[in-house]
């Protein structure tokens, strides 16, 4: 299988976030053999936190651990920390196996978000890494999956009852640009960027979600009563499955009407003009 090499240069994170830093010293004080590395991506390492983030971080897993019993407790130990900065945080770490390194996955998470990421571990000022990228690459399967789910969603008139499932669809929605983008041309790009790199392509309608996706994000307000972040804090799945659905706050009236059925049946029509694109 025919690749590309590609050389990237990861610098330490120079945030001011405490989280990170806490994370960081959980990995050098009891999981250091772990891991090759381990990075913050997202709005985390860009330093651009706002209300809406949440933690987006990758583990590179030395392959004897993939399947251990001390990976899985640093996952449970470290959620316990990431949850105390995002109590709706709606999806785990990252993770790849170090040997994956010679076959990066850049459908999984495109080298340019690398490019744009911070180190957590090890601590040292910066790392490089030696990526190599197959040149089959299916950079239509996660697109297509989030289409069909929300094609389904629409279909049944399921519409998010509380802030949690808000911040996770909206999250889905705003990552649309990036995975058409990538579809499109065939290569990644940074998930910021992508939004002014395919604006061009879509009717005002058919972009409107997207644009209302993004002002909610802006606009958010993730105020949580001490009873609900207490509760939301919770690590345990099944627990934490329960509590997210019953206990975190209801979608205030201001964002529901934005997201009313002029909302729905623009994302529709943004669904089905990207559906004949990337037939």
């Amino acid at each position: 299988m025919a690749s590309k090499q590609q050389f990237v240069i990861i610098k330490k994170y120079d945030g001011k976030l405490n989280l990170v830093n806490e994370l960081a010293r959980l990995i050098e004080r009891n999981y250091s053999e772990l891991f090759h590395s381990v990075i913050v991506h997202g709005s985390v390492a860009t330093n651009e936190v706002i209300p809406y983030s949440d933690f987006d971080g990758l583990l590179i897993v030395r392959d004897d651990f993939v399947t251990s019993k001390r990976l899985q407790k640093f996952k449970s130990e470290s959620m316990k920390l990431i949850l105390e900065f995002d109590p709706l945080q709606h999806h785990g770490w990252f993770q790849i196996k170090e040997s994956k390194l010679n076959n990066y996955p850049e459908s999984y998470l495109p080298v340019t978000t690398l490019e744009h990421s911070k180190l957590i571990y090890p601590i040292v000022d910066s790392l490089s890494f030696h990526l190599k990228i197959s040149d089959n690459i299916d950079y239509k399967r996660s697109l297509v999956g989030i289409l069909t789910q929300f094609e389904k969603r629409i279909q049944n008139n399921w519409k998010p009852s509380n802030i949690f499932e808000l911040k996770s669809i909206l999250s889905q929605i705003m990552l649309i640009p990036c995975l058409y983008y990538s579809a499109i041309y065939n290569r990644g790009i940074f998930k910021r960027e992508s939004f002014e790199a395919v604006k061009i392509n879509f009717t005002e309608q058919e972009w409107k979600p997207i644009k209302i996706a993004s002002q909610v994000r802006k606009d958010w307000d993730k105020e949580l009563n001490f009873f609900q972040s207490f509760l939301l804090k919770q690590t345990n799945t099944l627990l934490r499955k329960i509590i997210r659905k019953y206990v975190a706050p209801r979608i205030n009236s201001k964002t529901k009407e934005k997201l009313n059925s002029e909302f729905y049946s623009n994302l529709n029509k943004l669904i089905q003009k990207i559906k004949i694109e990337i037939q």
